[in-house]
């Protein structure tokens, strides 16, 4: 029986040439059984989790362990599953290869894997979000890095997933196959309005990144989704602590308990499609949400 680390091993086999040397800009590729070496010398060892490191300098974020792991339950839990269904509707993504650009802990993609055949490549500047999903789905690869220099050659994807997270439209436009598509998931106004009430934290406005995808896919195409998901008990205090509304009181026992009544959560996006077309780009492509 194949390890994890076989399989991803042969996985990027499979796949290459797909990666590019973070250090140089060359061609990566598979030597010496699961490394990943360019022209110049530079190479990457996929660890024994099975994932592996493809930045200039060490990662840094402030997503803790803790918040992936309660992210991870809430949504194995299956309180985003109208959300994975609205998704899997919009591609056709069998035989396709995707990548989840800010990929955390590998939930959504590894949801969206039980429902379609695709190769998935998910990615984090978290080293501790890619560990996590390198433990879990072994059918799918897992790299740390960042989006601002993605470790990918030119047209590698067919589709590039940016789920509730940070955006490089210039680099989803340059690794995405031309025709390829861009799906951006944002939260709308409604989105966890049980728990932003409980915070005291306003409505939040997506305006701004929504105009940001618009500007770089004028012909884009938005699907809203909203639906409201019971919570089991067994979720609630993971609910709480998977998201940063709640970081601030983290240490405060009547807002936990409080938090723990809470049985109903209003899971409300926008999900943006645009299409990759080479020759018509705007040069403005970073966004910051």
């Amino acid at each position: 029986m194949q390890s994890k680390k076989e399989k991803r091993t042969a996985l990027m086999q499979k796949l290459s040439p797909i990666f590019r040397c973070p250090k140089c800009g060359e061609e990566l590729w598979v030597d010496e059984g699961s490394r990943l070496k360019c022209i110049r010398s530079h190479s990457f060892d996929l660890a024994r989790q099975g994932h592996v490191h493809l930045t200039k300098k060490p990662a840094v974020s402030n997503y803790s362990s803790e918040l992936f792991a309660a992210r991870r339950e809430v949504i194995e839990g299956g309180l985003y599953e109208k959300m994975h269904e609205a998704l899997g509707e919009l591609l056709d993504w069998e035989g396709k290869t995707i990548l989840d650009a800010g990929s955390g802990e590998g939930s959504h993609l590894m949801a969206l894997k039980k429902k379609k055949d695709f190769t998935g490549i998910g990615t984090d500047l978290a080293k501790s979000g890619i560990e996590m999903a390198a433990k879990g789905e072994d059918e799918l690869l897992w790299v740390v890095a960042d989006l601002a220099e993605a470790p990918f050659l030119d047209s590698s994807f067919d589709t590039v997933l940016n789920i509730f997270s940070p955006a490089n439209y210039e680099e989803f436009h340059r690794i995405t196959k031309n025709g390829g598509a861009v799906l951006k998931v944002v939260p709308g106004s409604r989105y966890l309005q049980e728990l932003r009430k409980l915070a005291g934290e306003s409505a939040y406005s997506n305006e701004d990144v929504v105009e940001g995808f618009y500007r770089q896919f004028p012909e884009a195409e938005s699907i809203k989704v909203s639906f409201t998901a019971a919570v089991p008990e067994n979720l609630r205090l993971p609910l709480l602590k998977m998201t940063p509304l709640t970081w601030k009181h983290t240490d405060d026992k009547d807002f936990q308990e409080k938090a723990r009544s809470i049985k109903e959560i209003t899971i409300d996006v926008l999900i943006l499609k645009g299409r990759i077309q080479k020759q018509h780009r705007s040069q403005s492509g970073a966004d910051p949400s």
